[in-house]
């Protein structure tokens, strides 16, 4: 567009190209108005919202007090937590509010409006950074600070505030903290080397307009966090309480059946109702002044009671419910028996059931005579005394009854010694020989020599301490092989192999103890082929 030295430029170069640039200034005059207006649209939709949110927010909190005319027992440990978000919520939207009026009327100067408080001059572009950065004299807040530092330190203060909030109660919403601690973010921002300050790039260099769109969007924030914190603090109200469609009255017993002379206890309620109003009970036509019924039963067999259970409704109207249960009273009474047999046997770890009707097993207690007694995961454990032999052993029964322990019953039991086991061949997996014939295959394959109770419910375990096996040689002599413990030694196994049929050996001298620690000599076993 601009010639050479040597070249001019002719006449109509150079109007072509003050055109140009005539054109270019017009166009950035036209983007200006149009971003100017879209501030504008903005800050007056913000404005909106900010009334909207205001209007409800007092809706939420003529709803609180609402509830805490309705039922001030839960509603009035909430208040000073109402009393205190209104309190800070308002300082914050004012004090944004006192730096838009201060930025209105600096921009505007005496044609400031300061009723509506629109703006006139809405491209000025030094009053905000001005106030932002405190520049000047004239740009401190009320109280003498910088208007930028002390709003982020009020946003930041704000934020923790409402983050404690809708921590209040029972339940805690750490989503709703997380949300206001990203919303009201003021974090400094390293932009290529240079450390930028939240005020200074959010707002620097800005024209007014859209200051006034940004700072009224924070009151817009703080409005809506408050509606937030409050519908968390009016949910606590009732956080832990149950939803029903159903109300009914119940007598809830702390137990079913009673034994004579004992008290029986039950709690009249009614199911669903608030426990922070006391409805009127009455019993048989009587007024209970508690909601706990007790008396001493008496009389045995099913009994019965009724009553009713009176209370106002919101409106004031009274409203009756009927109720009627039923108990049973018994004798005291215990049931005590040995699980393999009706006798317990000394020194063994005789296992016995125990139970009272109507008494959980936790609140049994079982005492013995003569023997130990311990409680397993199955029942209880018996060992008496082997001094106990040829004795009875009497077990006592009490149980825990209203905090006070009942003897419940007695039962005694004869104790004897542990019968003497079988002796035996063992031989193959599971193969035992103690009677009869044997196959030469089965006796060759034996290798120990056990003490069982054969077809005896008794479960117990013998020990085989010694053994012998005997014979007889072609002369008609005895000959004897021994063994300690309970294997066969490789002497009786080769007599084994020997055996003949018509012949006989016996398995003899066995000597075995059991749990009674009674060392004794079985029957000795006959040997025969099949």
């Amino acid at each position: 567009m601009s010639g050479a030295t040597n070249c001019p430029e002719t006449p109509r170069q150079k109007m072509i190209a003050m055109m140009y640039l005539v054109l270019t200034a017009m166009l950035a005059l036209n983007v200006s108005a149009q971003i100017l207006n879209g501030y504008t649209s903005i800050y007056e939709s913000m404005t909106k919202s900010v009334q909207i949110a205001q209007g409800n927010n007092a809706n939420l909190e003529y709803k609180f007090g609402s509830l805490k005319d309705q039922n001030p027992v839960k509603a009035k440990p909430m208040e000073p937590y109402v009393d205190s978000l209104v309190k800070e919520s308002n300082a914050l939207y004012q004090y944004l509010d006192t730096f838009k009026h201060t930025l209105v009327m600096l921009v505007d100067g005496e044609e400031a409006d300061k009723k509506d408080w629109t703006i006139k001059n809405a491209g000025d572009l030094n009053i905000a950074s001005e106030l932002l950065e405190g520049k000047s004299s004239r740009a401190k807040d009320p109280d003498g600070n910088n208007w930028g530092t002390t709003m982020k330190a009020k946003i930041g203060a704000f934020s923790e505030f409402a983050q404690r909030m809708v921590k209040v109660g029972d339940i805690a919403d750490t989503t709703k903290a997380n949300s206001f601690k990203q919303t009201f973010d003021t974090p400094d921002k390293k932009i290529e080397g240079a450390v930028y300050s939240w005020e200074k790039q959010m707002l620097e260099d800005q024209p007014a307009i859209a200051v006034l769109a940004t700072v009224t969007k924070l009151q817009n924030d703080v409005r809506n966090t408050e509606a937030e914190c409050l519908n968390h603090i009016i949910g606590q109200l009732d956080a832990g309480d149950f939803r029903v469609n159903k109300i009914q009255a119940l007598a809830i017993a702390d137990e079913q059946y009673v034994l004579r002379g004992s008290k029986y206890r039950a709690k009249i309620v009614l199911a669903a109702t608030d426990s922070t109003k006391d409805p009127v009970i009455e019993i048989n036509g009587k007024p209970l002044e508690k909601d706990i019924y007790e008396f001493t039963a008496t009389t045995l067999g099913k009994q019965k009671y009724k009553g009713n259970i009176k209370m106002k409704k919101p409106n004031g109207d009274e409203i009756s419910y009927p109720f009627e249960t039923e108990y049973v009273v018994g004798e005291p009474t215990a049931t005590v028996s040995a699980d393999m047999m009706n006798v317990l046997y000394a020194g063994f770890q005789n296992p016995i059931s125990v139970s009272v009707p109507g008494v959980n097993s936790g609140d049994v207690s079982v005492t013995v005579s003569g023997a130990s007694i311990s409680k397993t995961a199955k029942g209880w454990v018996v060992t008496p005394n082997p001094s106990q032999v040829g004795r009875m052993c009497d077990i006592n029964v009490s149980a825990n009854i209203g905090g006070k322990s009942t003897h419940m019953a007695k039962h005694s039991f004869r104790v004897k010694k542990l019968p003497n086991p079988a002796a035996m061949l063992k031989y193959g997996k599971d193969g035992r020989f103690y009677v009869g014939k044997i196959a030469k295959t089965d006796l060759i394959s034996a290798d120990e020599v056990v003490a069982e109770l054969p077809d005896a419910d008794l479960n117990v375990k013998y020990n085989v301490l010694s053994f012998s096996i005997k014979s007889t040689d072609s002369m008609g002599n005895t000959i004897v092989e021994p063994a300690q413990g309970s294997r066969l030694t490789e002497k009786q196994k080769s007599v084994f192999k020997k055996l003949v049929k018509g012949k006989t050996i016996y398995l003899s001298d066995v000597f075995a103890t059991g749990p009674d620690k009674v060392k004794r000599q079985l029957s000795p076993v006959e040997i025969a082929l099949k």
